[in-house]
């Protein structure tokens, strides 16, 4: 059993580590104080030039994964402000993944490591070897991020059993980390839609939801944020 001071030494390390990464997050900020942070999903929205506005006006905008962004001769839809991406290893790179990237802040959870196949045999990337060699991404450990995340949307939950989505952990990071901010979220269907087995993107196709993402319980945690008025959401 872990003792009383290695426990303690523990938390304060994760303690410690948690706010790197709010520091980390808070520098890439367009200003300071942050008065405002958007977290902006990938579910196919319609055009609405208010919305992609709102995104924009925003100190922070945190994006995550299959990410795009408003095209200069297209609608306005999801705006173009990007300070801070959530990527996991296996999401599909679009090609506003890393456009700019030396001006963003990249965050990567711990495991999600990309599943290859050769003659015949399965293994994984320990790393993409894809993405920009000078990215210098920051990792997101399970036990200080995913961990809390995990307990937030159930607390009783086996371990193992509860993988928080990368859209959801962008959005608690944003709720925990700045709660003196006003926090904007859109483009995340499970809100509507708990029971979806499949991803539909705002930039293309289709992916399976993780068997281990329990949408129904993300869903109940951002209507709680709604309700009591810690976030905005825009359809």
């Amino acid at each position: 059993m872990m003792s009383r001071v290695l426990r303690d030494d523990l938390l304060r390390s994760q303690q410690v580590q948690w706010d790197l990464i709010r520091a980390y997050m808070a520098s890439y900020a367009e200003r300071q104080p942050l008065s405002s942070v958007a977290v902006v999903g990938n579910a196919p929205l319609e055009p609405d030039a208010a919305r992609a506005e709102a995104i924009d006006k925003c100190d922070l905008v945190i994006r995550a994964n299959a990410m795009m962004l408003d095209a200069a001769a297209g609608p306005r839809c999801v705006g173009t402000a990007c300070h801070v991406v959530i990527l996991s290893r296996s999401t599909a790179i679009t090609p506003w993944v890393f456009q700019n990237y030396r001006r963003r802040a990249y965050l990567v959870p711990q495991a999600g490591f990309v599943q290859y196949h050769l003659e015949n045999r399965v293994g994984l990337l320990l790393d993409a070897p894809f993405w920009p060699e000078d990215l210098g991404a920051m990792p997101l450990p399970n036990s200080v991020v995913k961990t809390r995340v995990a307990r937030a949307l159930d607390p009783l939950h086996r371990p193992g059993s509860l993988i928080p989505t990368t859209g959801m952990m962008a959005m608690f990071m944003a709720h925990e980390m700045f709660p003196d901010a006003d926090l904007l979220v859109t483009g995340f269907s499970f809100l509507d839609d708990s029971e979806q087995t499949h991803w539909s993107h705002h930039s293309g196709g289709r992916t399976k939801v993780n068997w281990q993402h329990r949408l129904d319980l993300e869903a109940a945690l951002l209507r709680s944020w709604i309700d009591d008025g810690s976030a905005h959401y825009l359809p």
